[in-house]
């Protein structure tokens, strides 16, 4: 029985011509172009025990190499599922990072280098992100923002990725306008005690890289251990990462290389497509093989797949085809408004008769805030594929929680020195400076008109005031409208937009998504509340893994996956494609189009049976114009030939609709006077340790603990809340239980 059958009578696979000639292909370089659902991992499994079980290799000379520990793992479960019974032999399955290391240990312990790791579980000071942002400061003369911070780390990421000369640093896209003075400074750095090097998960690369260069004894130990490599998702090597499987593979060269040119959506992470176009010119006499054929999905998402991907310009050539059965059409909904979006898929979530089957992907993270939040209210459990806090984390939603600290109690210099510059009060730093050594204990903003650096600023104060007062009474949502019209903090977000280069859009997107979490909220309180309520939802929904729940992700950490229904959301213009790939390809540079095409054929083709694409034609206050990629699909659909992509000159001109004006409630502001229940709460002395009280929101609870203005309240179904007394009693939040 010939190898192909035996592996058919003993696993079930039944591998196709084309995998077959993979599979036999062992001498020399191969090229092999997977489609998505075209069986890889499987194939590539069945090639590894080929060279084992036929062609008599060593497990240990054959290196399988992956990106993620994820991917390690699955194709370890899979040869041990297909040949645990046939050898005890077990092949090295490692990620490039982890072999790099491998190398990197070894020729430091050769040289007696001593060195320390600044990335990962570091807990002492010495940690990249902590230097980094030392030098930053250094550099721009203050702390860096968390936008800043993932931006310089990106950046840094890229050049030692991409290798960049010196002389190029200035040239690679970075809105910080010192970076490449950071990364030089950062560097030296880690090199300035020879006696200890310091390294982070990219000197790791580029150690290796130079290791295998320049020390024979171990480039030749490592060529002749390992006879045989193959690399999977190599679409997203960077320019190290193929180097250095270039030198391993060498002399022989018996390299397998498993990729697809039309799925490189990492190229921000210094991911390289250009070495597998010139796979050829780099190996002459390579082979190419492509799989094509589609075991996933249905014939009218591949054939739409298939269509839609030939926006990619640079890629080879091929069809992706399938004799799956036809299934239903695509659906494409136009919603007017973002809400209708999000209602859509959480009634779609409830009516699901298997949610474990189902996925939401968006393109951004920010993209799940309102919908998590949704999820939660709703009672919806999920899972999050790679959670993403920073959002609870930004300078914009601490300055939110600032200005109402200071509705609190304005008495705080420490808390109006945090926000003075972001308010239309005309203060000074050298006032603030005033206010944090009189040490008095009266209202800031009085104060601050003992001491006026300018006859306008008394009347500015005494607005200030009144609103900071102003604020405190109102529901969150309206208490944020306020900060941003009346206190000025949307004007304060442009202007930062454009002197510092910040997307103005995100920036008023975030303070737009605080007023959404905001809106039923009872107080001040319970919106600081709900923003850590939210935050640990979502880091507690990895623990949902594997359970009979929906799945949300972006659209990056959803390859590899598939599920019976995807829902793509937030398909607008300016999104994705976002405003800097339509402008970067208005200016003659497709590079970020094209990844951004590639990036929506990820999320098309990781549904098997069912997809839908979601858009909406208005988003808060915002107009905004479907994805021209959805007009793409829809051409497909018609069976229409594709022609000029169609950008929304709209978007590229940030002719956005904004409010001008707080809308202040007064109608409920005057209901919730009239309408006291009888069992309210009016009364301190009716709150006592161990009462029983029913809160407007979350239902019934008791008393934990009073101290001073705060109560704190352990409620049935939210466990321990803290509110204010006054402003409960005030508003008649809180009934007797009894």
């Amino acid at each position: 029985m010939n190898f192909f059958d035996k592996m058919n009578e003993l696993t079930g696979v039944s591998l196709n011509d084309v995998q077959k000639q993979a599979v036999r292909h062992t001498d020399g370089p191969l090229l092999l172009l997977a489609s998505p659902g075209s069986g890889k991992t499987t194939t590539l499994n069945m090639k590894i025990g080929y060279l084992m079980l036929v062609k008599k290799v060593p497990a240990a000379n054959i290196l399988a190499i992956t990106f993620s520990k994820a991917s390690v793992r699955d194709m370890e479960e899979r040869f041990e599922q297909f040949f645990s019974e046939l050898t005890s032999q077990r092949v090295q399955f490692s990620t490039i990072h982890s072999f790099a290391y491998k190398v990197v240990r070894e020729y430091f312990r050769k040289n007696q280098i001593n060195y320390q790791l600044v990335e990962g579980a570091v807990t002492d000071m010495l940690h990249k992100k902590n230097i980094i942002r030392t030098i930053f400061s250094e550099q721009v003369k203050q702390a860096p923002t968390e936008d800043e911070m993932d931006e310089i780390l990106s950046y840094i990421s890229f050049v030692k990725n991409r290798m960049v000369p010196d002389k190029e640093l200035a040239k690679v896209p970075c809105s910080i306008g010192s970076a490449a003075k950071i990364f030089r400074a950062y560097e030296e750095f880690k090199k300035q005690n020879a006696s200890n090097l310091l390294l982070d998960f990219d000197d790791m690369l580029t150690y290796c890289l130079d290791v295998l260069q320049k020390d024979e004894q171990i480039r030749t130990k490592y060529q002749q251990l390992y006879q045989y490599v193959l690399t999977d998702e190599s679409q997203d090597n960077s320019v190290v990462q193929h180097d250095i499987v270039q030198i391993l593979a060498a002399p022989q060269n018996n390299l397998c290389v498993v990729a697809d040119d039309d799925q490189t959506i990492f190229m921000w992470r210094g991911a390289d497509v250009a070495k597998l176009l010139n796979f050829q010119q780099i190996y002459p006499g390579a082979k190419v093989l492509t799989m094509a054929q589609n075991y996933r999905s249905t014939k009218e998402i591949v054939d739409t797949a298939n269509q839609f991907i030939k926006r990619n310009e640079n890629r080879y050539d091929k069809k992706m085809f399938t004799e799956n059965e036809q299934g239903k059409p695509i659906e494409i909904h136009n919603m007017r408004r973002y809400d209708l979006q999000l209602n859509y898929v959480v009634d779609e979530i409830q009516k699901a008769p298997n949610p474990k089957e189902m996925i939401i992907l968006y393109r951004n993270n920010s993209s799940a805030i309102r919908l998590v939040d949704l999820l939660e209210k709703k009672d919806i459990p999920f899972y999050m594929k790679d959670v993403d806090v920073k959002f609870f984390k930004h300078w914009i939603v601490e300055d939110i929680l600032n200005f109402m600290r200071l509705s609190y109690n304005d008495r705080r210099a420490d808390i109006l020195e945090r926000v003075y510059s972001k308010m239309n009060a005309y203060i000074k730093k050298a006032q603030i400076q005033v206010l944090l050594n009189d040490g008095q204990d009266t209202s800031c903003f009085d104060r601050l008109q003992q001491n006026l650096h300018a006859p306008y600023q008394e009347q500015a104060l005494r607005k200030a005031k009144k609103n900071i007062k102003t604020m405190n009474a109102l529901p969150p949502d309206e208490a944020i409208r306020l900060i941003r019209d009346k206190l000025g903090y949307d004007k304060t977000l442009k202007n930062r937009a454009e002197h510092l280069g910040f997307n103005e859009e995100n920036l008023l997107s975030i303070v737009s998504q605080l007023e959404h979490i905001a809106e039923g909220l009872p107080d001040l309180a319970a919106f600081a509340q709900r923003l850590k309520d939210i935050e640990e939802i979502m880091k507690t929904s990895r623990f949902n893994k594997n359970e009979q729940v929906v799945t949300l992700s972006t659209m990056h950490s959803s390859k590899g996956l598939e599920f019976d229904s995807v829902y793509m959301v937030d398909l607008v213009d300016g999104v994705i494609p976002s405003k800097d790939d339509m402008k970067e390809y208005k200016a003659g540079n497709k590079e970020q189009m094209m990844e951004a095409v590639r990036l929506f054929y990820v999320g098309m083709t990781r549904a098997r049976k069912h997809l839908e694409l979601l858009t909406y034609s208005q988003k808060d206050e915002e107009t905004t114009r479907p994805s021209a990629f959805i007009d793409d699909v829809k051409k497909i659909m018609l069976g229409e030939q594709l022609g000029e992509l169609q950008l929304s000159e709209q978007v590229l001109k940030d002719e956005v609709i904004r409010p001008k004006s707080i809308i202040t409630n007064k109608a409920y502001q005057q209901k919730k006077v009239r309408d006291i229940p009888k069992d309210a709460i009016q009364d301190r002395n009716d709150l006592q340790r161990g009462t029983i009280v029913l809160h407007q929101v979350y239902e019934r609870g008791f008393v934990k603990k009073i101290e001073g203005d705060e109560i704190e309240i352990m409620f049935d179904h939210y466990g321990a809340k803290k509110f204010m007394i006054d402003f409960c009693l005030q508003q008649s939040m809180l009934r007797s239980g009894k």
